[in-house]
């Protein structure tokens, strides 16, 4: 892989993993045009960038809760964020095969994008009357449940990981600030077992050994871009929501919709 297409996936990887328009959604279009082969592996190892980005923005947010928890003060955040992986953890595990081939079907792709797309503009506006307190306070048991149903969701390309579970922590009373906190907050444990999977696979090693430079260069991209794109979102959606990017993704959607009839891409 060429470093100019492993800077481009990365900048993608990295924006895209925060802002709800499908990471993976994205990478399979670009993909596609690029002509890249072994994509799906490429795509996941990038996710070490977007893990450093999350990371290092909330250091001081995971390290007050690392320090509560060994104070013994502040266990039941910490599991909600494992209640809330556990569905994706599953699913990734049980159909990982078939995930894997939904990452090579544009029209799965454009599907979801539309769908979720619709949901943004239809429900993804900003309640004023949102629990804005600290997400220790503001989400709930039941709302860690569905939230991460809704992660489990988004492990269909086109879906949007942030933007579902986002859009979910709305419908569940959390101001945009605190769903998007909590949405990060839980990518960090699925994110990085996804990326340990990959790396712990025989295949996969072969394909770090031939691309290393690129992977490295993919991943440095991966992790500026997703460090600007957590900062942008979060003050995006605390006043506009998340209607914004339903039409982008609809729009974005009806193009390729109309390139694959016109058999142009």
């Amino acid at each position: 892989m060429s470093i100019l297409c492993a800077i481009i996936l990365g900048i993608i990887q990295g924006a895209t993993e925060f802002i709800p328009v499908s990471s993976s959604g994205h990478l399979v279009i670009m993909s596609h045009l690029l002509n890249v082969g072994d994509a799906f592996t490429f795509d996941v190892l990038l996710n070490v960038g977007t893990i450093a980005a999350l990371v290092i923005y909330y250091r001081k947010r995971i390290w007050s809760i690392i320090k509560r928890v060994f104070s013994g003060n502040e266990w039941a955040l910490v599991v909600k964020i494992i209640i809330a992986t556990i569905p994706a953890a599953l699913v990734a595990v049980v159909f990982s095969d078939q995930i894997e081939k939904l990452n090579e079907l544009i029209w799965v792709v454009i599907f979801t994008l539309t769908i979720v797309g619709i949901l943004m503009i239809i429900i993804g506006g900003e309640n004023k009357n949102a629990d804005n307190r600290e997400i220790e306070q503001s989400v709930g048991w039941k709302s860690s449940i569905k939230i991460g149903l809704a992660q489990a969701i988004a492990l269909i390309p086109g879906t949007s990981r942030s933007g579902i579970t986002i859009l979910t922590g709305l419908r569940s009373n959390l101001s945009a600030a605190r769903a998007a906190e909590f949405s990060f907050l839980m990518a960090i444990p699925i994110i990085s077992a996804a990326s340990l999977k990959m790396l712990l696979s025989s295949s996969s090693r072969l394909f770090i050994q031939n691309n290393l430079t690129a992977i490295i260069v993919g991943n440095i991209a991966s992790f500026v871009a997703g460090i600007l794109a957590i900062s942008f979102l979060i003050k995006f959606v605390s006043k506009h929501g998340l209607k914004a990017f339903g039409w982008y993704r609809v729009a974005l959607a009806a193009i390729l919709a109309v390139l694959l009839l016109l058999k142009i891409f």
